[in-house]
This record gives C-alpha cells, sequence and structure tokens, in this order.
C-alpha cells in the first residue's frame, strides 16, 4: 500500500518517478521552457504494468501527462510535439469514421472555456476547415487566452485527431489541468489538503511483433471481433469481413480490449481480461460472454487522514470507456463542483452503504450491479470536486466504483484507493458558501431560451455506412464528415437541447456521454427527474431510453467545434458533429 501525503498536494497527474513495477506517479509540474511554452511531447514509452511490458503512448514519457495549472485571466501557452513513431496507413480509403493515421496528433483542453481549437487555423469560422493534424517530427503551438470570469477547478488535456483519438488516450496521452480561483481562497477549503485522483484506462493486445510485449498498435483497416475473439479485414470487393492472414491479434476496438488495465495517477489497481467462453463471469445474465470482461482487482493505494480531518478531492474519470458510480465507504460526501463548476453552496451527499464482496482474482464479485448513481456518477471525461470529513471511527474505509451494466461491456465493482482513518483527532470545519460562479450565474431563464434542438445518439449493428468497422455510430442518424456542419447557433444566444438515447428499437445500445466544447451547460433534467439548480457541466451521462435537457448560452467565442459522445472509440468511429459559432450579424443563419 502506498500512502498520499501532503507531498502530493496537487500532483494526482504529474511528473513521472518510477515506482514499484515501473509505472509512474505524480510528483510536481511541468515548467515553460526558455521561450515561456509548456511542452508536451507525445511519444511512446515501454512499462512494466502487473507484470507486463506494455508500450505506452505517453506526453513527455509520463503516466498521467505533466500535470498544468493556470488561472482566469491568464495566458496559456502550450506546444504540442509529436514524437510518435510513423504508422503505415496504405489502405484506408479516406472515410475519416475508420480508425486511421495514429501517428497524427493534436490537443483538446476539455472543459475550459476558450476559443475553438480543432480546425486549422485556430479559432477559424470557416465550416469547411480541416481538423489540425500534427504529423511525426512536427510540433504545433497552441495559445489559449483564458477569460477573466473563468470558473476554478479541474480540468484537462488529452489528443482530439478524429481517426486517432481512441487509441492515443487509451494508450495514456491525457493530463490534468487546474485552473485557480476564488474557491481555493475559501478558509476551509485552502485549510485542506488538496488530493487529485486522475483515473485512466489502457487497453492492449498481443504484440504481433514481439511476444513479450503488450500494446495497441493494429494494421490499417483491422478490426478487433468481440463476439468472435479474433482480428478481421473488410474485403470492398465482397462486402464480407474475413480472417485477417496472417493471423493478427492487434485490431481496433470500439470498447473491448484483450487486457485493460485501469490506473489512479498512473499506478494499477484494476485488470480486466476479455472473456470469450466463462459464462459464470457475466453479472447480467443477459449478457453473453463476451460482453463481461474477466476482473481481478490490484493492490491499491491508501490516504491516511486523521478523524475529524477535511480533504479535499477531485477526482477526473479519464477513462476512454467506463462509466463511474462512485461511492466513499462510510463518509458523506460534500460535493463542491462538477467538471470544474462549482455550486453556490456545498451540496452534501449522505454515506451511502456497499453491499457484498469485491472480486477475488479471475471471478465477477458477488456485489450486486447497481443502476443508480452512486454518491456521484462520473461518465467518461466528468470530474468531480469534493471535501471529505473523516468519521471519528478509526479503519480503513473504500473508494470504490459500483458495478453497472450501462454499457456494451459489464463493468465490474472497483476497489480505486482506500482511506485510513487513523491517530490523534481533529476537528476541522466544512464550508457553507461558496463564492458564486459569475460565469454561469445568474442562471439561464427558460423565456430567454431562442431554440431548441434534438440531438439523439444510437448505433447500428452491423454496420451499414461504416461496413469496415461494422458498427454504425450516429448523431442524428449521421456519421461524422469532417468538412460538414448541420448545426450553426449564435453568439450570446440561449438554447436548449435534448440529448436523446432511444431504445433497442432506435439504436440505444447502450448509454452514451454527451460532451460539447467551448461552453458548459446546465443540466435542467435527466428523465422525468428534475436536476437541482446549477448543476453545470460539460459532459453528461445518458442513459438507454432517456432524454436529457439541457440550457447553454453560447458566449465569447465564435467558431467551428464539435459535439460528440465521450466514448472515444464511438467518437472515433463516427459519433460526432461539427457545429458553427456564428457572430449573429445574419439572423437568418440557423
Amino acid at each position: 500500500m502506498t500512502k498520499i501525503s501532503r507531498r502530493d498536494v496537487m500532483a494526482g497527474a504529474g511528473a513521472a518517478a518510477f515506482v514499484g513495477t515501473g509505472v509512474f506517479r505524480a510528483v510536481g509540474q511541468p515548467k515553460p521552457n526558455d521561450d515561456g511554452w509548456i511542452v508536451l511531447d507525445a511519444q511512446t514509452k515501454d512499462v512494466v504494468i502487473d507484470g507486463a511490458t506494455v508500450r505506452l503512448r505517453t506526453y513527455n514519457g509520463q503516466l498521467p501527462g505533466p500535470p498544468i495549472k493556470t488561472a482566469a485571466g491568464e495566458t496559456l501557452r502550450i506546444r504540442v510535439r509529436n514524437s510518435l513513431p510513423p504508422y503505415d496507413s496504405h489502405g484506408w480509403d479516406g472515410n475519416h469514421d475508420v480508425p486511421h493515421a495514429l501517428d497524427t496528433t493534436n490537443l483538446h483542453v476539455h472543459g475550459l472555456d476558450v476559443a475553438p481549437h480543432l480546425f486549422e487555423p485556430l479559432g477559424t469560422s470557416n465550416p469547411t476547415a480541416p481538423m489540425i493534424a500534427i504529423r511525426p517530427g512536427a510540433h504545433k503551438d497552441y495559445v489559449f487566452e483564458i477569460p477573466k470570469d473563468h470558473p476554478p477547478g479541474l480540468y484537462w488535456y488529452h489528443p482530439h485527431h478524429h481517426g486517432s483519438t481512441a487509441v492515443q488516450a487509451v494508450t495514456g496521452m491525457a493530463g490534468t489541468i487546474i485552473v485557480t480561483g476564488a474557491i481555493d481562497e475559501v478558509p476551509e477549503i485552502k485549510a485542506a489538503r488538496d488530493i487529485v485522483l486522475a483515473i485512466q484506462d489502457i487497453g492492449v493486445f498481443p504484440s504481433d511483433n514481439n511476444p513479450n510485449l503488450w500494446t495497441y498498435d493494429p494494421k490499417q483497416n483491422s478490426i478487433w471481433q468481440t463476439f468472435g475473439g479474433d482480428v478481421t479485414v473488410y474485403d470492398p470487393a465482397t462486402g464480407q469481413t474475413n480472417p485477417t492472414n496472417p493471423p493478427q491479434s492487434n485490431g481496433f476496438t470500439t470498447g473491448d480490449y484483450k487486457l485493460r488495465y485501469f490506473l489512479l495517477n498512473g499506478t494499477p489497481f484494476f485488470k480486466e481480461a476479455h472473456n470469450q467462453d466463462k459464462p459464470a463471469a457475466c453479472p447480467n445474465p443477459s449478457f453473453p460472454p463476451q460482453q463481461c470482461p474477466i476482473p481481478t482487482q490490484l493492490a491499491v493505494q491508501r490516504i491516511t487522514m486523521a478523524p475529524g480531518e477535511v480533504v479535499r478531492f477531485r477526482m477526473l474519470n479519464a477513462n476512454s470507456d467506463n462509466m463511474m458510480p462512485i461511492v466513499v465507504e462510510g463518509h458523506a460526501m460534500h460535493l463542491l463542483a462538477m467538471d470544474g463548476r462549482n455550486f453556490p453552496e456545498v451540496r452534501t451527499i449522505p454515506a451511502l452503504p456497499i453491499n457484498g464482496s469485491f472480486p477475488a482474482p479471475n471471478s465477477f464479485p458477488s456485489m450486486p450491479i447497481a443502476e443508480g448513481t452512486g454518491q456521484v456518477l462520473l461518465a467518461p471525461a466528468n470530474r468531480a470536486e469534493f471535501l471529505i470529513k473523516a468519521v471519528a471511527a478509526p479503519g480503513i474505509y473504500r473508494i470504490v466504483q459500483l458495478g453497472q451494466t450501462q454499457q456494451f461491456l459489464a463493468s465490474a465493482p472497483k476497489i480505486i484507493a482506500e482511506i485510513q482513518v487513523t491517530g490523534p483527532a481533529k476537528d476541522m470545519a466544512l464550508p457553507a458558501r461558496l463564492p458564486v460562479d459569475t460565469r454561469y450565474y445568474p442562471l439561464i431563464k427558460p423565456s430567454e431560451i431562442k431554440y431548441k434542438r434534438t440531438f439523439q445518439f444510437s448505433g447500428i449493428f452491423p454496420g451499414v455506412v461504416n461496413p469496415v468497422v461494422g458498427f454504425d455510430l450516429l448523431v442524428n442518424n449521421a456519421q461524422y464528415q469532417e468538412a460538414a456542419v448541420p448545426t450553426t447557433v449564435n453568439l450570446n444566444d440561449a438554447e436548449e437541447w435534448h440529448i436523446v438515447v432511444g431504445d433497442n428499437d432506435q439504436g440505444g445500445t447502450e448509454g452514451h456521454p454527451f460532451h460539447i466544447h467551448v461552453n458548459g451547460f446546465e443540466v435542467i433534467s435527466i428523465g422525468t427527474i428534475p436536476q437541482p439548480p446549477g448543476l453545470i457541466q460539460d459532459t453528461v451521462w445518458v442513459p438507454v431510453n432517456t432524454k436529457v435537457v439541457i440550457r447553454t448560452k453560447f458566449k465569447q467565442f465564435t467558431g467551428k467545434s464539435v459535439l460528440h459522445c465521450h466514448i472515444l472509440p464511438h467518437e472515433d468511429t463516427g459519433m460526432m458533429q461539427n457545429f458553427l459559432i456564428l457572430d449573429g450579424a445574419d439572423p437568418s443563419r440557423h
């Protein structure tokens, strides 16, 4: 077990130091070089995780990438260098919704209210503008002007080049951003230790070239078949998918891997292996074995707290594809913020019981699958910031993800970390009021809404418009097209959007996390359940057969940007759409 001490304050995703198996631990923050740029160098690195040698894609050789800290009103300068090895995309037919160009990258600063930055040139309003593509050996300079009223909190960064996003992110390319501000000066918060919990998954397959190496480096157009347990290639001449010849182990996947690790601040705490034929591993009798990975709980890190001590936790779900209902065992959770936007007051969620046991090696746990939210629900890309006041009773308490079957793959319950309550008691105070987020308050009134729109996420299997992948992943019944802009909005307009995942007959095969760039939104309702006013997020989980209602105002920035599912293999294979923020000079354009 590893104790997280005061030295770990603000270091949940930072500079690398080798620990134990060779996986990295956060110990610091990157410093700008002589030119004043924070450099993020995309590069591969071989490490040992739980005894397996794994080839990662990283920023600066670190896992997670270097943490970045900034403040409202500052200018953030990031230089992205691409030191990834060349990749052969020979055979790619030009369909952007087929994974390709794994050696090409760019940068997204997720959740920050900054100018659009996915298309060339930065901030462009050209609807046909191409996506930024940083090739091996090249670099790109990004300049982000952080608004003076930007909400302080936890954000993050990751690659976003369509066709290579998922492969790069699920092999390590992600890091945290913290914006400092007024909430950090609240006396009760300032007195608390500040610990970042950055969770990410690493998905790999046996290397086709080295029997002692695990990689995610599939050949162009090769697809991993979850149900068949093999790799195939689509033949456009016959319209058939055929096994690769010679057989390959690496193939593009929409979510399942031969081996997947879940890491906390770069250290593994859970492992899943592909399940081809073990029905006993399934918590849901309607799931075939292939949808129920074989789980193994690994050793976890331990955080020491004194009875009555208050600690500030900032939790990031940077997984490529895993929704996480979170519970801190035996403790009330005092929620400060979601997705970096704090509430006007602390929202206390009572302690919830954790029933059953967690997994023994290679067996599915007896703990029932919980279809609820836990104390806080983190879709992929969500962040939660909360205070925990240690209970009086000494002991070890678990920070856990409850199991869930809302996705294609069953997600076993996981122990993420432990809190050990021990030592002399303290009586630290909890805050009541928090500084008001002036960028998102006052909240949007129904009378301000100019337009209402509906966006529906759906999937069709087997694929019709994307036969190479074999799965159609759609927004409003259309795949992503780089030069198409189906939606235009006006600067400073307030709109209400209905985000829908239908039932199975409408392509609702699983839940999806909706994410939008540039501005956050207020979550008004999830299904039939109204949400408390002021729940501001940039990503929201939309369960099957559910409509989520959000309201947003397009503030400050114009340009071409995107909305998409934040299950990254879904986004990469079509579940994304461009939208354009206009300056409002021509009110007839919508």
